[in-house]
């Protein structure tokens, strides 16, 4: 088959969700399908509203593999006039008959240019569209359009970040009218896990054909030495992902620098990229609280993984996760996680199983879940061997691979080869 993916960023950008499309990709490609992907020229969250890219570039990883990507225009105001307008979207998605308005709001979520050029690249019969992350919409949008013109199935992967309840800003931003539109109309909705699919059927996404598949988790061909330079960091607990309010990386420092206020030894490790609003919050720290808290920004693989074997738990206190691979990645090490029960996590996470789940924000259950973890070895030991169970059993890039093809040849009715 010939799988058209539209996605509103692809690898080399650094995010859980690319990662997860990134992967997938190659691995079709692996089973003998063929791939174009159609996303944006960003290589960083920020270019979605500063612009980036002049030309639409095309990629021919090898004959059946084609990435196009097209420039993005800067969002007037930049990052707080996206807001604002992202803020106006869910205010008129509240309001019925504006569902025609919203998507052509949405075409600024982000702003792709040279859509035409783009899909004149695009040569050949396209048997399958499948359409990622509903919260960046437009690119998504134009894959949706694309299948409709053409008579093509269209299957919807949202990686909707659906926070703590129906209300949470995060959980607005992925289901107003047109989004839950988009998703109600397609051929299937293929979530990443079961409680993403009924938290957007409670929100009016009603969709004929639901289906489950999930990120795998990738195994590094090698892992590198721990950095002897960091051995006086330990024990420490890690933190992954982009150091944002909602990805609770701020609670993360908050609750290590309470534990080591009532006499802890615990550190805190972070990895991944700095936003503006993590700066602020670190530099008002003291010089006393900064020395117990490690900012790494971007590292290599080889070293991430380093620092995810060797770190008494992994810190996941986010509410915008639709599944979160670096829990994966942690339970690869036997390494237990505490994370928030927000989002898909819930769907992920079975708490006092193979992790602890606290809610979003809670700055004492977090700390406590961490002081758990240091003071009970062999809880610390169970839920991680638990987690490496359930990852070997369910999250391998085979078994995920196998249930995306089986949802291609389901929707477009193409007989699976013997």
């Amino acid at each position: 088959m010939h799988i058209l993916i539209a996605a509103p960023a692809f690898p080399p950008f650094i995010g859980g969700g690319e990662r997860h499309t990134g992967t997938l990709a190659r691995n079709l490609i692996e089973r003998g399908q063929s791939v174009t992907v159609l996303t944006s020229a960003a290589l960083k969250e920020s270019d979605f509203w500063r612009g980036c890219g002049q030309e639409v570039e095309v990629v021919e990883e090898c004959p059946n593999f084609r990435i196009i990507r097209m420039p993005i225009l800067p969002a007037p105001g930049g990052f707080r006039g996206l807001l604002a307008w992202r803020k106006s979207m869910v205010l008129l998605s509240n309001l019925s008959g504006t569902n025609k308005i919203l998507q052509s709001m949405a075409e600024r979520v982000p702003s792709l240019t040279k859509l035409d050029e783009a899909l004149s690249y695009i040569d050949k019969q396209v048997d399958v569209v499948h359409g990622f992350n509903i919260s960046w919409e437009y690119a998504m949008m134009v894959g949706w359009r694309y299948a409709y013109r053409n008579g093509i199935p269209y299957i919807a992967s949202p990686l909707a970040h659906l926070g703590t309840n129906s209300r949470d800003r995060v959980a607005l931003n992925s289901t107003m009218s047109h989004q839950r539109y988009i998703m109600s109309t397609a051929d299937m909705l293929l979530t990443n896990t079961l409680i993403e699919a009924q938290g957007l059927e409670s929100r009016g996404v009603y969709t004929a054909k639901v289906g489950v598949a999930g990120p795998g988790v990738d195994i590094p061909e090698s892992v590198a030495e721990f950095p002897e330079s960091s051995e006086r960091w330990k024990p420490y607990v890690l933190f992954v992902g982009r150091s944002s309010y909602d990805k609770g990386a701020l609670h993360a420092v908050q609750a290590v620098l309470s534990l080591r206020e009532k006499g802890s030894n615990i550190q805190l490790v972070m990895i991944g990229q700095e936003t503006e609003e993590f700066r602020r919050f670190y530099d008002e720290l003291a010089d006393s609280e900064k020395r117990y808290t490690h900012v790494l920004g971007f590292v290599s693989e080889d070293l991430k993984h380093a620092f995810l074997r060797d770190a008494l738990a992994l810190l996941l206190p986010s509410r915008t996760d639709s599944f979160g691979i670096v829990l994966l990645e942690s339970w690869l090490y036997g390494r237990p996680v505490i994370a928030a029960a927000a989002g898909g996590i819930p769907g992920v996470v079975d708490n006092g199983k193979n992790g602890i789940l606290v809610p979003f924000g809670d700055l004492s259950s977090l700390a406590n879940a961490i002081k758990l973890l240091i003071e009970d070895e062999e809880l610390n030991s169970i839920l991680g061997e638990n987690g490496r169970k359930k990852l070997l059993e369910n999250f391998t890039w085979e078994a995920v691979t196998d249930k995306v093809i089986s949802a291609y040849h389901e929707v477009t009715g193409i007989p699976k080869p013997i």
